[in-house]
């Protein structure tokens, strides 16, 4: 089904409309979940269930030209998965923070994490460009090469080979600065 009609049903008959949406983009939707998510079954489902709601939601207020539907609705599903992902992280630091039955090296290990991510993304945000963008749209938004390279306009090659280079001068500055991998 072509996406003007899916859109169209969506503002006449949600239920249908939801329907087609899911049908034709659903697996999509749970590529994306599953690679931010991992295999947390509950949390994928209710991720794509979320996904789908927020396009219903907003389909009036939302200007789609064509093509635009499968890059809304991935782009829903990503931001759906990462908050998801966000949230599950901040509820497991908070349970081990509210616990008194967590070891004192735990609690180490866990400062030391965060502190190596600020380190981290200090590196990459000094990073020059297009290499830091590169890198912000691999490793936290999840993009394909091939989509990175389409969007910024470089082979695939170059994006190739940004991304391994970066990797060798990331690690040669975190342990520059006493972190060990």
């Amino acid at each position: 089904m072509e996406d003007n009609t899916i859109i169209l049903l969506l503002k006449t008959d949600a239920s249908q409309g939801l329907y087609e949406a899911t049908k034709k983009y659903g697996g999509l939707v749970k590529g994306i979940c599953i690679k931010i998510l991992h295999n947390r079954v509950e949390d994928i489902e209710e991720c794509i269930a979320d996904t789908f709601v927020s396009l219903w939601k907003n389909v009036n207020s939302i200007d789609f030209n064509k093509g635009a539907l499968k890059g809304y609705i991935a782009s829903i599903a990503r931001n759906t998965a990462i908050n998801r992902y966000n949230k599950l992280k901040r509820e497991q630091t908070d349970y081990i923070q509210n616990n008194d039955f967590v070891s004192e090296e735990a609690l180490e290990d866990e400062i030391a994490r965060k502190s190596d991510s600020v380190i981290l993304q200090e590196l990459i945000s000094n990073m020059g460009e297009p290499d830091k963008e590169i890198f912000i749209r691999r490793f936290f938004l999840f993009e394909r090469v091939k989509d990175i390279a389409n969007r910024l306009q470089l082979t695939i090659k170059t994006v190739d080979n940004k991304l391994f280079r970066g990797k060798q001068k990331l690690k040669k500055q975190l342990i520059e600065r006493g972190i060990t991998l």
